[in-house]
């Protein structure tokens, strides 16, 4: 991953995450669908637990977790990148890129922005950040929208 890419990428979701805070919503936490939880409080902001998670400190840090065995990561600047799902989930975080999922996958967190996803099939798909498309093939995915100008729809390049 490109240096500015992991400077861009953080800075993103840092600010869609601290923009909970801002609102007032600190010492209270909900569940998304898919199980992840999404956490605010006066230590900062967190979406999933453990391998899983994504957070921002109260000082503007922010780590992401980049899941374990059971969990394929694609971390990737600009360019194509094509994988198989393999009953996974995965995590996308990249930004400017385009990404064919091939396959079953669990579920599909997106973060980044100006991304291509497509996905052959997939139980709930996550995104944060922004004017990101998001394909699949079959089924009909969980939707959750943590950012702006994203959308999702059938079809797409995947097999599912």
């Amino acid at each position: 991953m490109s240096a500015p890419l992991a400077r861009r990428t953080p800075a993103v979701l840092a600010a869609a995450l601290l923009s909970a805070a801002v609102f007032g919503l600190t010492g209270c936490s909900f569940s998304l669908p898919g199980g992840q939880e999404v956490g605010v409080d006066p230590d900062g902001v967190s979406v999933g637990e453990g391998d899983n998670e994504v957070s921002v400190d109260g000082e503007g840090g922010v780590n992401i977790g980049l899941g374990g065995d059971d969990v394929l990561t694609i971390a990737s600047g600009q360019g194509d990148v094509t994988e198989d799902c393999a009953g996974r989930a995965v995590n996308v975080v990249a930004e400017r890129a385009r990404v064919v999922l091939n396959g079953s996958c669990t579920t599909v967190t997106v973060t980044g922005s100006d991304l291509d996803v497509h996905i052959g099939s997939v139980e709930s798909v996550h995104i944060v950040g922004t004017d990101n498309t998001v394909h699949h093939a079959s089924g009909e995915p969980t939707v959750t929208d943590l950012g702006s100008g994203n959308s999702v729809s059938s079809g797409g390049d995947a097999a599912p």
